[in-house]
């Protein structure tokens, strides 16, 4: 049974820290190509933690490719390939075969262009205006982190939150209605406890498949709903029963359709008369590069709409602070039923946030953002068109978001998977993110652009297409 020792994840969350563990005991080699991990029960029990902190490891390894879940079977180590193409075989567990070093190499080593990688440049993050304000911070507010943090979140922070919401997403929000959260994981948790038991819950299908197993794993029944070119398909939602539907209309992953007006008004009218809810999941939505940016469905019917959204993409995946604006009716209830939770957020961190979004540098920091991420997005796009690939793919890009879709002209999507591989290049299928029909999403894989080099992309657009011709 694999056994690591929790209390050594630091200020990581511990699905982060299992998923690390698991990943350098892959690239070691002390866990070998098809050997077997632990049921997510066994871990879960073994280590002594929440089932769902396995599957968000278990998922992420998936995703990353370091592992594959085979139905009924269980999950499997997949093979990982050096520069030669050769697995990395590493030392026996036990062995000391190198340090912590050699594992970061062999890390760096798996990909040489990694199109699934959301890794950000080291100057993304104004890392000065943040350190002032929390040196300003611990001088002003000593007292305050002698206190029990509110359970919402500091009052400052939303208040801020209220404003930014205000001007920037058309949302007319009192900060007594929001709250503040470790992740928008935890608030998941929250809103199916203020739905109560017996609840089914919708999500979109093709999607983001981790909210469908916080669900899952929490006993609730969950309905795969089929997106189409507009968003997700409201007539598929009649007569489900469903009392929530988590949708993201203003982007939606992986596909960056948004959802237009008609369709959002027949979503309204469905929570209307069904007496349900809809999670708004506003994702990416603050890194539009075309025209205006899109009202949140929420500023249509704010009795309807749990609006969602975090400050990971914006910021760093290490602020683990989001929030949720809640209906009156389910603010009410939260008030009753869930007001005894503590703050699940330190009080640093989010009166450091509540001045950075208040004095205007949050702002600042998304429009650079955005103005990056568009010349980015901009060379990628000329780099396809620059190489041969051109000839073998086509783009389905929205304007939006970090990612768009690269559709390859190719009959045999594991073959070319498989040599691009070989080649340390890495694509993630559309299909990966779909509950059913899988096929409908053929041949299209997602090319996220972040942080990419540009030449590095030209060589491997360049190979793409030589896999393909092969």
């Amino acid at each position: 049974m694999l056994t690591y020792d929790m209390e050594q994840r630091g200020s990581k969350p511990l699905y982060e820290y299992l998923y690390i563990c698991i990943r350098e005991d892959i690239l070691k080699g002390f866990l070998k190509p098809g050997e077997k991990l632990p049921s997510k029960r066994e871990m879960s029990k073994n280590l002594n933690i929440a089932l769902i902190t396995v599957e968000n490891a278990y998922a992420q390894l998936i995703i990353e490719g370091y592992v594959t879940a085979r139905e009924k079977r269980g999950y499997f180590v997949n093979a990982v390939t050096t520069g030669t193409g050769t697995e990395i075989q590493g030392a026996k567990r036990g062995i000391q075969s190198g340090d912590k070093n050699k594992a970061k190499k062999a890390a760096e080593a798996a990909w040489v262009v990694d199109f699934s990688s959301l890794e950000l440049k080291e100057d993304a993050f104004p890392f000065k205006t943040w350190a002032k304000l929390m040196r300003r911070i611990l001088e002003e507010r000593q007292e305050a982190f002698l206190q029990k943090p509110e359970g919402r979140g500091v009052p400052e922070l939303r208040r801020a939150v209220a404003e930014y919401l205000r001007k920037a997403k058309g949302l007319n929000v009192t900060a007594d209605r929001i709250v503040v959260g470790p992740g928008t994981e935890y608030l998941h948790h929250l809103i199916l406890q203020l739905l109560g038991p017996g609840k089914i819950v919708a999500v979109e299908d093709p999607g983001y498949k981790k909210v469908g197993m916080i669900y899952e794993s929490n006993g609730v029944k969950c309905l795969h709903v089929p997106v189409d070119e507009n968003g997700l398909i409201v007539e598929k939602l009649k007569k489900s029963n469903a009392g929530l539907v988590h949708v993201s209309p203003s982007h939606h992953f992986p596909t960056g359709c948004v959802m237009p007006i008609g369709r959002r008004k027949a979503l309204l009218e469905w929570a209307e008369n069904e007496n349900a809810f809809i999670l708004e999941d506003d994702y990416d939505s603050e890194f539009r590069f075309d025209g205006r940016p899109v009202p949140a469905l929420a500023s249509l019917d704010d009795e309807k709409v749990i609006y969602l959204n975090t400050f990971t993409k914006t910021l760093a995946p290490s602020i683990r602070i989001a929030y949720m604006v809640l209906p009156e009716t389910l603010n009410r209830r939260y008030d009753e039923k869930l007001s005894f939770y503590s703050g699940a957020v330190p009080s640093f961190e989010q009166y450091t946030l509540a001045a950075f979004i208040g004095e205007g540098y949050y702002e600042r920091h998304v429009s650079r953002m955005r103005n990056y991420y568009r010349t980015q997005r901009a060379r990628i796009l000329q780099a396809f068109w620059d190489s041969k690939l051109s000839a073998f793919a086509d783009v389905e890009e929205h304007a939006a978001g970090l990612h768009f879709i690269l559709k390859l002209h190719t009959n045999n999507d594991e073959e070319v998977l498989k040599t691009l591989s070989r080649k340390r290049i890495r694509l993630t299928p559309v299909s990966d993110y779909c509950y059913n029909d899988r096929e409908k999403y053929n041949h299209s894989f997602l090319v996220y652009y972040t942080d990419q080099n540009t030449e590095k992309i030209r060589w491997a657009f360049d190979l793409i297409a030589e896999s393909i011709k092969k």
